[in-house]
Formats: C-alpha cells, sequence, structure tokens
C-alpha cells in the first residue's frame, strides 16, 4: 500500500471511526433486544394478560376487543395499540413467543436510536455516544417488563420520547405540535391513562419557556383534534361493542381505583425516587452528570436553556406524579431513564469542549466513569445468559410439540406449585402457554371437573397430584411425561 493509499485510510477511518462505534453499540442493543428472546419465562401478570388478549384477537380476527380465555377482558383495561403490535408479530412471523414480544423489543431498539440520533445531530458524537453507552447499562430497560417483554412499556417509552422530542422542536416549527398531540394519542392508545404526564410536560413546557403566547387559536385546535381525534374515534368504535362497559372500567379501575385508594397503595410517598436512588445505573449516570454539572457552573459555563427545562420536567413531573399515586410498579417511572441519559450525555458533550485542547484530561476524567458504565454493560449483556424457561411452560410446549394431533381440544390443569390461585385453577402464564403451544382451550376445574367431561379432553398435572387421584387418572393415556404429566381422554 502506497503512502497516498494510507493517508486515505487513515483519514477516512478519522472521519467515520464515529459512524462504526455508532454501528457497534446498535449491534449490541439489537442484540440484547432479539437475542433468546423466546426463552424467558412467560410473565404471570401482565405479560401473560397481554399475551392472551393478544393472541385472542389474533385469533378472532377481533382487533377492537380484547380477550382473556374468549371472554371479553374487563381486568386488563388498555387500549390496543400494544395489542396490535402482538398480532402483528405474529403475521410476520408465525404464532410463538418471540412473536409476540417482537414488538416490544423492536420498540426498545427503535428509543435507543433515536436517542443516538437526537444527541448526534443537536449535541455532538460525545453526546451521543455516552447516552448510547448509559442506555445499555440499565438492564431494567431490557429485562424489567419493558423491551423483552410482551406488555405495552416498550412501545409506550417509544412514543413517549418520541413526543418530548418533537415537543422541544416546536421553538423551531409549530407546526410540530401537531405530531406531538398525535404522539399523545398513540401513547394513550398504548398506556392509557398514564400518557396524561404528557400532557402536563408539555403544557408546563409551554407555560415556562413562553411558547405558548407564539401559538395561535389555529394551533391550539388543531393540536385538540390530532391528539384526541383519534381516542374519540377508538372511544367510539369501541362503544359499539359492549357500550360504556369497558370504557366505564378504564375510568373506574385505573383512575378511581389505582390512584384514588388501590390495594397496592405506595405508603411512603418517595417509592419511585427511592427506586431510582437505588438502581445503581441511574445512581452512577446520576452521580457522573452531577458532578459535571457542579464543575461547570463552578466554571460558569452552564446556560439555562428552553431544552435543559423539558429534561427537567421530563425527570421531575412523572416522578412527582407517580411518587403521590397509590401504586408502586416500578416501571411506571421507565420513561424518566431517558432524559437522565442524555442530559448526562450533554453534560459530558461540555466537559469534552471544555477541555477541547486538553483532551487527554478529559480522557483521564472520564476514565474511571466509564470503566463503572462498562461494567454495567457488560452486567447487561451477562443477564442474557440466566434466561430459562418455566418447567411447566416447557412441558407444555415440548407436548405439543410431539403431539400436534392434540391442538385444539380442551384441557385441564392441577398441580401443587401455583404461584396465585388453587392448584385446579389455570394461572395467566400458563393459560398464555397453552394457547401458544397448542391453541389449546383452557378450561377451570381441575381432576373433578375433567373426569366429568364425556369425550376428548385433556389434563396436565404434576407427578403428587398424579399418584394422589389414581382411581381417576390412573387408567388414563399418558401421551407427555416430564416435569409434569400430560393425560388423554
Amino acid at each position: 500500500m502506497c503512502i497516498r493509499d494510507r493517508k486515505s485510510l487513515l483519514q477516512f477511518t478519522k472521519k467515520y471511526f464515529v459512524y462504526f462505534i455508532y454501528l457497534g453499540l446498535a449491534l449490541i442493543t439489537a442484540y440484547l433486544c432479539f437475542s433468546r428472546l423466546d426463552v424467558a419465562s412467560l410473565q404471570h401478570w401482565d405479560e401473560a394478560r397481554h399475551g392472551v388478549n393478544g393472541y385472542e384477537m389474533y385469533k378472532n380476527h377481533n382487533y377492537i376487543v380484547n380477550t382473556y380465555n374468549y371472554e371479553n377482558d374487563y381486568f386488563n383495561l388498555k387500549p390496543p395499540l400494544s395489542y396490535w403490535g402482538i398480532i402483528l408479530g405474529f403475521k410476520l412471523f408465525g404464532v410463538s413467543i418471540f412473536s409476540m414480544r417482537f414488538y416490544s423489543a423492536l420498540s426498545l431498539l427503535l428509543t435507543f436510536l433515536v436517542v443516538g440520533y437526537y444527541m448526534h445531530r443537536h449535541y455532538g458524537k460525545i453526546a451521543a455516544v455516552s447516552s448510547m453507552l448509559f442506555f445499555i447499562s440499565c438492564s431494567d430497560l431490557f429485562y424489567r417488563h419493558a423491551g423483552r417483554n410482551a406488555d405495552a412499556d416498550a412501545l409506550y417509552i417509544l412514543l413517549f420520547t418520541l413526543a418530548l422530542l418533537f415537543m422541544l422542536q416546536v421553538q423551531k416549527h409549530q407546526n410540530y405540535i401537531y405530531l406531538c398531540g398525535f404522539l399523545f394519542s398513540l401513547a394513550f392508545l398504548a398506556k392509557s391513562w398514564h400518557a396524561l404526564v404528557l400532557l402536563a410536560i408539555g403544557g408546563l413546557f409551554l407555560i415556562f419557556s413562553g411558547l405558548w403566547k407564539k401559538l395561535h387559536i389555529k394551533n391550539y385546535i388543531l393540536f385538540l383534534l390530532s391528539a384526541f381525534g383519534p381516542l374519540l374515534l377508538w372511544a367510539f368504535v369501541r362503544y359499539q361493542y359492549d357500550g360504556m362497559n369497558f370504557l366505564g372500567q378504564m375510568f373506574g379501575v385505573d383512575v378511581t381505583q389505582r390512584i384514588a385508594g388501590s390495594a397496592d397503595a405506595n405508603p411512603s410517598y418517595t417509592f419511585f425516587t427511592r427506586y431510582l436512588l437505588g438502581y445503581r445505573p441511574i445512581v452512577v449516570i446520576t452521580v457522573i452528570a452531577a458532578c459535571i454539572f457542579l464543575f461547570m457552573l463552578f466554571k460558569k459555563k452552564i446556560s439555562y436553556s428552553n431544552n435543559i427545562l423539558a429534561f427537567l420536567l421530563w425527570i421531575f413531573i412523572p416522578l412527582f406524579v407517580y411518587d403521590f399515586s397509590h401504586v408502586y410498579y416500578y416501571w411506571y417511572i421507565f420513561p424518566v431513564y431517558i432524559p437522565l441519559l442524555m442530559l448526562a450525555g450533554i453534560l459530558i458533550q461540555k466537559l469534552y469542549q471544555y477541555l477541547e485542547n486538553k483532551k487527554g484530561l478529559f480522557y483521564a476524567i472520564m476514565l474511571i466513569p466509564l470503566l463503572i458504565v462498562g461494567v454495567e454493560c457488560r452486567s447487561t449483556l451477562n443477564e442474557l445468559d440466566n434466561l430459562e424457561i418455566s418447567g411447566f411452560q416447557n412441558d407444555i410446549k415440548a407436548a405439543m410439540e410431539q403431539n400436534p394431533q392434540l391442538h385444539q381440544m380442551d384441557i385441564y390443569v392441577e398441580k401443587t406449585d401455583n404461584e396465585y390461585k388453587d392448584s385446579y385453577y389455570w394461572e395467566q402464564a400458563g393459560l398464555l402457554a397453552a394457547e401458544l403451544s397448542g391453541d389449546l382451550y383452557c378450561k377451570e376445574g381441575g381432576v373433578d371437573a375433567f373426569s366429568e367431561v364425556e369425550g376428548d379432553a385433556l389434563i396436565i398435572v404434576d407427578p403428587e397430584i398424579y399418584e394422589e387421584n389414581q382411581q381417576q387418572l390412573g387408567n388414563l393415556e399418558i401421551v407427555y411425561q416430564n416435569e409434569y404429566l400430560l393425560l388423554k381422554k
């Protein structure tokens, strides 16, 4: 290779090196989102309920009414957008756990890419790389009810993030406010009343920034149409199916009971703040940001901006709202992670610019924090190796794979290790496993109800139940046996 070629290669590498870093971090994030996505056990509560709703909508070809065990579901009271995400996965890849979780994993990956792109375009390469590393270090976003879980939260985080980033652009182009309104409506259709936090943040931002004075009546009217038009359309369509049954429960349970006085009451009013302060990656990010902020403040290199105002509202409004609510579901504040890691990235960029002529000093200062963040990123990767599926779910899947002729049959269950219900009830994750694995129709009542059935039926039991019920089960065909036994009548 001649000297000229070497110089050209060096210049190319220097110019595009950061983009190789972006690509590497994006591939790591994609791996974290999609690798072994079908391995982890189905979660008993929200994921299982959500998955059943989505599967039965897909099977029934009814994309408006969510059902559970083929009856209208008035327990899971979310609008249908996240169910449509599940249905999309089924249509693309067939029915599987991977397909069910696909839309959540994709939503989280898109959130990561949006954060990286925004930081690169508006603040710089150092800010983008830092924010992306911080993102990967937050394992909560991947494993705790978000990116690798078939509930609505990862999609909600994406819509929440997009809405507030476009809100910042209203300062330059007023028409972006209509897009913010539409994204709010999508967020509501994904996560219901939680999306009202977006309106609170947006409203306070318009007031404190003074932007409200620059908008005209036409802007506000069109915003209201973009924000509430899709919601009213959905509510009208839903009303055609069951009147006010679902819509009334949506308000009565999700607002009145959960917020005003739920059995899940938050006794301290600081649950979410304490959770953040106890979560190591967020503590690391916050300490890094705070130290740089104090240093830059001392050097008088920090100035107020509307963007900083927006980020602060983005952090503190959800914390305030949820800390004073009667719930303690830690994943409610996952959207708060995004502005925290972005603010930290912005401050690192500002420190880099301040030490532009002392880059060696900058890298020396950031060495220890980056090592700590690297350890957290490694921990996020390591969690992939610890994923496993429950024995019960695995046995249902294996039994259906070995006996495809048993698909679409009625099936009963009785097992001694039920976590939430009596032994003869289907727990939500088990019911979902049965539907996804063999399109089975899950019946309640256990051994007693199964024994009274005339005609073909299945029952899955553990060895202890099988031994206790030899009179009723002893003469039946065992079609599958492992940790649990599947018997056919």
